[in-house]
């Protein structure tokens, strides 16, 4: 893991003198950097999209993916699996300001059912902003500790990053109301949820909460830290003989930094979750450079360390490793349509170690 570590870290700096040092070397648009931080701001007014009116916009994205698999003999020796999936959203934008809103459908909204045909709602809130710095949000809305965007249209490869154990943690999409500020470089935000991964009401103690903020040090450069807690009611172990009593609040701590400039994204993702038995802690570094208006690579390295405590009996714990490596290729065929490739390794050390690799090719049209 230190000899990938160190590569990847020598890459990301590679990267970054390269676009430094030969900003001529390929023929494109150059991109500003970013300016400020996007938490805690309205993005609602002034979004890009399908214009329905003087008040309302459509956007939306269809993905489709066909997927390959081949995975070790050990464990489980078995066929190659390979499958197309097939996942769409489409938004309503509102503004009638001060009052803003948006309404999110999907289909397969959930990422723990992928594969599962599912038509849903996704988010469905207002906001009211009392001056151009601070409003509040209420309905269904994103509830969002990670560097990754939750929409396809948004990430940097053709799958997120993680994948395996924490990949449900990272994002959801919960009812609550939430405090919202953005002054540019400082944004804050503080939400009440009735539940957050888990339950959906105040009386079992299905309460959830969640505070970030995020900090553009110079323009390009941006540093988050965010938490979350889900105070879910115990679970009946306690007072009976042989096992535990469960503490089964879940708990999310995630920090991540990023450098945008030009052509050049860098990222370096910490994230802690534990859940009911399970202490996850994930890292993930990111270099995608934009060679051109047609084509853009990204490579990418997630670590996942999973530790599992029995939840019945005292002195029963197991846990696993993973290290992925991801390298994606993306060309934009037209302003709306994208052909992306990927390819993944995964190296997992558990009890019966096993390696999975993986290739993806998906056609991706947003609007």
């Amino acid at each position: 893991m230190k000899l990938i570590i160190s590569t990847l870290v020598s890459l990301l700096f590679t990267g970054a003198f390269l676009s430094a040092q030969m900003p001529g070397m390929m023929t494109m648009q150059k991109a500003s950097a970013p300016q400020g931080t996007t938490l805690g701001a309205n993005t609602t007014s002034g979004a890009a999209g399908i214009a329905l009116g003087n008040r309302v916009v459509m956007r939306g994205y269809v993905d489709f993916k066909y997927g390959y698999q081949t995975k070790s003999d050990n464990p489980v020796p078995g066929p190659d699996k390979s499958d197309f999936t097939t996942k769409s959203d489409i938004d309503f934008l509102f503004d009638f300001s001060p009052v803003t809103g948006e309404v999110h459908l999907a289909m397969n909204p959930n990422p723990a059912t992928a594969g599962v045909d599912q038509i849903g709602l996704e988010q469905a809130f207002a906001r009211y902003s009392f001056n151009r710095d601070f409003h509040i949000t209420f309905g269904r809305q994103l509830t969002s500790l990670a560097f990754d965007d939750d929409e396809t249209p948004g990430l940097y490869s053709v799958t997120s990053s993680y994948q395996k154990a924490g990949s449900g943690a990272h994002f959801s999409y919960n009812d609550g109301i939430r405090a919202n500020f953005n002054n540019g470089r400082f944004g804050f935000i503080l939400g009440l949820y009735d539940g957050y991964w888990e339950g959906n009401d105040f009386n079992n103690d299905n309460v959830g909460i969640d505070i970030a903020a995020s900090l553009m040090i110079v323009p390009g450069l941006e540093y988050r830290i965010g938490y979350a807690h889900n105070g879910v009611q115990a679970l009946p172990f306690g007072g009976t003989a042989g096992l535990d009593e469960v503490d089964d609040d879940i708990t999310q701590f995630n920090t991540w930094l990023s450098y945008k400039t030009g052509a050049l994204t860098l990222a370096l993702e910490y994230d802690k979750y534990d859940r009911i038995g399970m202490d996850i802690s994930d890292i993930m570094m990111l270099a995608s450079y934009q060679f051109s208006d047609l084509i853009a690579a990204s490579i990418r390295y997630v670590y996942e360390d999973v530790q599992s405590e029995n939840l019945f009996y005292k002195n029963a714990n197991s846990g696993s490793d993973s290290d992925r490596i991801s390298l994606a290729v993306l060309f934009s065929i037209t302003q709306n349509f994208g052909l992306n490739l990927e390819y993944s390794h995964w190296a997992v050390n558990s009890t019966n170690d096993y390696t999975i690799n993986e290739f993806y090719i998906q056609g991706l049209l947003s609007f």
